[in-house]
């Protein structure tokens, strides 16, 4: 199997693994139980693999965390936005 394919099915499942969450995240208005250390890590981790990518323009990376960044900037902000008070 060719490594870009290879690459492009590795980002397509991952990524899509984070779909459902922001979606229900969104629907649901409510983030509570992610952690705001974990949801820093984790974009900071992605951030760095998406510019990475960039760097070394491979488009599975790009494209993978490029669509995780927005996913998990979502559930930031429903998590800031709609947080308890």
């Amino acid at each position: 199997m060719d490594n870009q394919i290879l690459g492009l099915l590795a980002a397509i499942l991952t990524t899509s693994a984070y779909l459902p969450q922001t979606y229900k995240v969104a629907k649901t208005k409510s983030a509570k139980d992610f952690s705001w250390m974990w949801l820093i890590f984790m974009w900071i981790g992605i951030f760095l693999w998406f510019i990475y990518g960039l760097r070394i323009n491979n488009l599975p990376l790009i494209l993978a965390n490029g669509i995780s960044i927005i996913s998990l900037t979502i559930i930031g902000v429903v998590k800031y936005v709609y947080r308890q008070s």
